[in-house]
């Protein structure tokens, strides 16, 4: 109920018109997809690049209103459309529903055209899970690998054993850590193993390059940096950025934030890295690196 109201108030967001965007959508079923294009990519084929948005909300919450800000600016500053996800959520289904539903929505993009070397998957938070625990299923299918995967404060691991011993699991100013246990109990899978369903315990030897973001005091933290860590171990090529001084999932809910625009500096080079002429890192590379702005490595 909660979480139908405050998308209800999102909503209020469309009484100001978007300039210079086309938006569509189509249904498939019980899930909707809102396509983004600027006047630069308005005829541009899906093959030439496209960005997959799973929007964040605890699984519970969210939508094309609530995310609205962060998928309009990845779409003018990459100039390139982005297909952003509506998947159902608690109380209607589970996780692996949500996941079946953005495995959906990622196989229409192929069908549609779309090259997956030329396809990343982004998301924040819950859709930061999706959007990993997406790739991971693709793989599993023989469905065609992206060109990378972007988690902003994604929740990777559902059991959260490793969280609650985190230093930040109290500390976290919105609580996520305290609330995490509930919510997962609420939205996670009834008749399979949330162990085997967390991204940070799946398959990982052929995943492909990964941005993951957080904030350097929230409960997350904790995900972010051991996803991180079983990548390198992996040989996979992995970024870690962590920004000091914000809260979680910050570039989706606080968008306006200079902090905000550091991270989708970010995500934008690192997408323009994925779809450029070395779409895929060498294996073996796993780079934690300081921003050039407020982004601190997790040494730091």
């Amino acid at each position: 109920m909660i979480g139908r109201r405050i998308n209800a108030l999102a909503r209020l967001q469309r009484l100001r018109p978007r300039r210079g965007l086309r938006t569509s959508r189509i249904t498939l079923g019980q899930v909707t997809l809102e396509t983004i294009r600027t006047a630069e990519s308005a005829h541009r084929p899906l093959s030439d690049g496209v960005i997959l948005y799973l929007h964040g909300g605890g699984f519970f919450l969210g939508g094309f209103d609530t995310h609205s800000h962060v998928v309009v600016a990845l779409a003018r500053q990459t100039r390139l459309p982005v297909v952003h996800v509506e998947y159902r959520q608690h109380p209607d289904v589970t996780v692996d529903e949500s996941v079946a539903d953005c495995l959906r929505a990622y196989r229409w993009l192929l069908d549609q055209g779309a090259d997956p070397a030329n396809t990343v998957v982004a998301g924040d938070s819950a859709g930061g899970f999706l959007s990993f625990a997406t790739v991971l299923a693709a793989q599993a299918q023989g469905i065609g690998t992206p060109a990378g995967v972007i988690g902003v404060s994604p929740l990777l691991e559902l059991d959260g054993e490793r969280r609650s011993g985190h230093a930040n699991f109290a500390e976290d100013r919105m609580g996520i850590g305290l609330a995490l246990p509930m919510i997962v109990e609420c939205v996670g899978p009834k008749n399979s193993d949330a162990y085997a369903l967390s991204p940070v315990n799946g398959v990982l030897t052929d995943f492909p390059p990964s941005l993951i973001i957080a904030a350097e005091s929230e409960a997350l933290r904790c995900d972010a940096e051991r996803m991180h860590e079983v990548l390198t171990e992996a040989g996979r090529s992995s970024t870690l950025k962590l920004w000091p001084g914000q809260l979680h999932a910050f570039p989706a809910f606080l968008p306006f934030l200079p902090e905000s625009r550091e991270a989708r500096d970010c995500m934008v080079e690192f997408i323009q890295g994925c779809l450029g002429t070395s779409k895929r890192s060498a294996p073996g590379t796993a780079d934690t690196v300081t921003g050039s702005g407020s982004a601190k490595s997790p040494s730091a």
